[in-house]
């Protein structure tokens, strides 16, 4: 059993120490000290916030629905401890769960047609990352959608792609995109339309739906390198 070391125990104590005094000796509860420690835990990086459940649990001898249960109370309880800029949680977020090990274990929770439909299988076992991937499907207008797992959030490539335009991580340039799409899938239909356009007149709405298009079909036929190509296009810090 791998053992749970600080990265920076003075920090960890100290700041225990500030909030369980903060109200007088024995004022927070039993429940708010388990919290308080976990949510110092994954701040100090102890535990990762991108270690599933059922890892973390087999560190701290607990079942991994307790973890999740510590997550979801511990960051409703302290999240102020744990100030991160909604940009850079976001980009946290999806460079993890945008791995192809996860896709993989997310799709076994994905119907068939709606593979076919073009929704991709994101698993997201910590509540607090999951809801703030949710809020931004909502913010580009889409809504999640749950299958099997409610670990598990269904999302078609084209709100990916909303979320990649919104938060600048996709920059609109119909050349360089193009370019990268020829390079990745020189054979497919959509690429040669955009070539035989005059780069001059190329515009993003065409290359956004090539895009799109491409990754459908990269989804719907379940072919990860492809995808894979696809998403790092759109989100250029995937590792």
């Amino acid at each position: 059993m791998q053992a749970i070391e600080l990265h920076d125990p003075a920090a960890f104590g100290n700041e225990f120490l500030r909030l369980a005094l903060l109200q007088g000796f024995q004022s927070l509860t039993k429940r708010d000290m388990e919290l308080l420690l976990f949510v110092l835990l994954e701040r100090d990086g102890a535990v990762s916030r991108n270690e599933s459940n059922h890892v973390v649990a087999s560190k701290l001898r607990i079942t991994p629905a307790r973890v999740k249960a510590l997550r979801r109370d511990g960051y409703a309880r302290w999240r102020a401890l744990v100030p991160e800029e909604g940009d850079a949680a976001l980009q946290r977020i999806v460079a993890n769960v945008l791995t192809e090990a996860n896709l993989r274990s997310g799709a076994k929770h994905v119907s068939e047609r709606s593979r076919k439909e073009g929704f991709l299988a994101v698993r997201i076992e910590h509540p607090d990352d999951q809801q703030q991937f949710e809020q931004a499907i909502i913010d580009v207008g889409a809504l999640p959608v749950y299958e099997r797992n409610r670990d598990v959030v269904a999302v078609r490539f084209d709100t990916l792609l909303a979320i990649a335009e919104r938060w600048g991580y996709l920059q609109p340039d119909p050349e360089a995109v193009t370019q990268a799409l020829k390079k990745l899938a020189p054979a497919s239909e959509e690429v040669a339309d955009l070539l035989q356009k005059d780069v001059a007149k190329l515009r993003w709405a065409d290359v956004r739906s090539a895009l799109n298009n491409l990754g459908a079909k990269a989804i719907a036929s379940t072919a990860e390198g492809g995808l894979k190509g696809l998403l790092k296009i759109v989100f250029p810090f995937i590792p």
